[in-house]
């Protein structure tokens, strides 16, 4: 996705945008994710607990005590989802379901991390960097759960990961939406 000028679209690596992108299964998956992740903190639930009940007119309990199937499906099929909630969700997401990927890269980058989860401040990566090793990925993994998580990687520090722009056109055709 590329603006006018060859330029990278900058509201392609909106957390939001990058949720609605995502399939229905993956959705699924992420927004269950999100209720049962001890990364997610219990303000984040409280938040989408009320969002999701203002919308439904339900009690905000009545969505946090709903079993985890119904609200995994009234998350992924919120359509007032804020940017914010959409990022949190995308975490879950990768932690719960994209941990050898995730690995993978920062061991191709050189990164010190635990089960994917980078320990210590990384600095700026480089375009010339990161493109052999986005391109490993798109060998050993499905093309669009790469897509997703280098997406995500920008809308969550784009002055570290900013250059993944730069890299992702090349899979372009690999990684798009099914």
């Amino acid at each position: 996705m590329t603006g006018a000028e060859g330029k990278a679209d900058p509201e392609r690596f909106h957390a939001l945008r990058i949720w609605k992108s995502l399939d229905h299964d993956r959705r699924l998956k992420a927004a269950a994710s999100f209720w049962k992740s001890p990364a997610v903190k219990p303000p984040e639930i409280d938040i989408a607990a009320a969002l999701l009940a203002q919308s439904l007119r339900f009690r905000p309990q009545s969505i946090k005590s709903a079993p985890l199937p119904k609200r995994a499906s009234y998350l992924a099929g919120y359509a007032g989802m804020p940017d914010h909630l959409a990022a949190n969700i995308l975490f879950a997401y990768h932690l719960a379901h994209q941990i050898p990927m995730m690995a993978r890269f920062l061991d191709l980058l050189g990164i010190a991390h635990e089960e994917g989860r980078i320990q210590d401040e990384t600095p700026k990566q480089e375009a010339a960097k990161l493109a052999p090793a986005a391109a490993k990925l798109y060998e050993e993994f499905d093309p669009r759960d790469v897509t997703i998580y280098l997406e995500t990687l920008v809308s969550q520090d784009d002055e570290t990961w900013g250059a993944l722009a730069e890299v992702l056109p090349a899979h372009e055709s690999r990684g798009s939406k099914p």
